[in-house]
């Protein structure tokens, strides 16, 4: 709370130093625009869900279908170009799911957290500014997203229903040239679909700074990137039993290269460093993508391989916490559609293939063998539920194919399903289930906006 009034009065001072700031004339002057968006989308799951795997599952239903609604709409008013204040609000409901709403509590935030349902929430609600004083700055103060690069370190996870990563923050933005450098400072929204976001405390706090630098003829760029992840509020539990804070810290670099002759290439490495309570964080995590794109063959395929790491807990009584946390990343598009991973003690072996057969329609399949980086750390999707400390289980999880197919129907309105389906290996059949598991989805995105006046 202490956070969210400090921006209202920043926002309140600002506001004075306007009318020198930003009196550039053009087409948004005392503009108003009015927007909604809405999506629906239908799941079907066999065997799994959010907090399971097994044809009896720890929570839920084996086979549960459920329908998605989220509602999008507000107002964009733009006192000119270089002065935008935006006020959205955000209504996430389900219908028919088979997990109550008392399953999403979070001992760490000690209040639900509900990835499928939290009704009528502000969503991008900010004052920005742009090139105050001709200086190539945009800041951005209030409710909004952050993300950059390929989301995996910061990213919006806009799949889920309610969002994972909504902020309350203050983003100061500098570009030049084709760079740019993004410093900011925030806490992340907890949806609780009981209480509005403005009466309880936020999630983690944050400090961070990502660059966008154009290293060689708009082909290699690299993201330095570094970024903290706290909370203070001693519900963090360490290998010793005892509570404590979490205090931890990320330094890493993305770089990547866009199309080198059909060929690119996408390399990300972090390193987080603080304490988990009274353990000691000593965790990293890597990401590798390799491809090529027949950009004169029919559909135009982009075929790639991936590996993805996150490290794990070798030793379960040593004090030292090796389990990556992967940060703010979004893992929807990541680790398998099914989301049964996390970026959390994983090794990820990836084959894709993807299809452009028109403008209007985009096609991948994807398969991933996934296996544990430490035998004797969890599987993440329910840590508690799917753990041998003694590595007797092995670090076989699974197997997963996916094929998800997008068909824009406007400009921005589109049709989207999908399939996936599991294979247990030998930790899945152990600890949990030899049952295969099925997922499918059809989702309806809807589209509008007006110029008030």
């Amino acid at each position: 709370m202490k956070t969210f009034s400090s921006i209202m009065i920043f926002l309140l001072d600002l506001s004075l130093l306007l009318p020198t700031m930003v009196m550039a004339k053009s087409i948004y002057n005392n503009s108003l625009y009015f927007g909604t968006n809405i999506r629906f989308r239908y799941e079907y799951q066999n065997n799994f869900n959010i907090k399971s795997y097994s044809d009896h599952p720890v929570v839920g239903k084996a086979d549960d279908g459920f329908l998605l609604g989220r509602f999008r709409t507000g107002i964009d008013y733009w006192y000119t170009k270089n002065l935008h204040l935006k006020l959205w609000l955000q209504d996430s409901r389900v219908w028919g799911l088979n997990i109550s709403d008392n399953r999403f509590y979070k001992y760490n935030f000690n209040r639900e957290h509900n990835p499928y349902r939290d009704p009528f929430e502000l969503w991008d609600s900010y004052l920005e500014i742009k090139s105050p004083f001709d200086v190539p700055l945009r800041i951005r103060a209030g409710r909004q997203r952050i993300y950059f690069g390929d989301n995996r370190v910061f990213g919006p996870g806009q799949w889920g229903n309610t969002g994972s990563w909504i902020w309350d923050a203050i983003r100061a933005s500098y570009t030049f040239n084709q760079d740019a450098f993004d410093v900011f400072y925030g806490r992340t929204e907890i949806h609780d679909p009981h209480d509005f976001s403005l009466n309880h405390r936020h999630g983690y706090e944050c400090l961070g700074f990502y660059g966008h630098l154009n290293i060689y003829k708009k082909l290699l760029w690299i993201e330095p990137f570094s970024m903290t992840k706290r909370d203070t509020h001693k519900r963090y539990k360490g290998e010793d039993g005892r509570v404590g804070d979490l205090n931890s810290y990320y330094i890493g670099m993305r770089g990547y290269i866009n199309n080198l002759k059909g060929f690119f290439l996408d390399l990300t490495y972090l390193t987080q460093r603080g304490d988990y309570a009274r353990d000691t964080i000593r965790a990293y995590a890597y990401h590798i993508l390799f491809g090529y794109k027949f950009d004169s063959l029919y559909f135009r395929p982009k075929i790639s391989g991936e590996y993805s790491y996150a490290s794990g807990d070798s030793n379960p009584y040593d004090h030292t916490h090796e389990t990556f946390d992967a940060a703010y990343g979004s893992r929807d598009k990541a680790y398998g559609r099914m989301n049964l991973f996390k970026w959390e003690n994983l090794r990820d072996e990836e084959l894709n293939l993807e299809l452009y057969p028109t403008k209007s329609t985009y096609c991948k399949l994807e398969f991933h063998r996934f296996y544990l980086a430490e035998k004797k750390d969890a599987w993440y999707l329910n840590p508690k539920a799917y753990r041998d400390k003694t590595g007797n289980s092995g670090d076989r999880v699974g197997s997963e194919f996916d094929i998800v197919t997008r068909f824009k129907i406007h400009k921005k309105d589109e049709i989207q399903m999908g399939y996936g389906h599991f294979w247990p290996s030998e930790f899945a059949k152990k600890i949990s289930s030899n049952s295969q598991a099925d997922w499918v989805f059809v989702m309806l995105v809807y589209n509008f906006s007006t110029k008030l006046f």
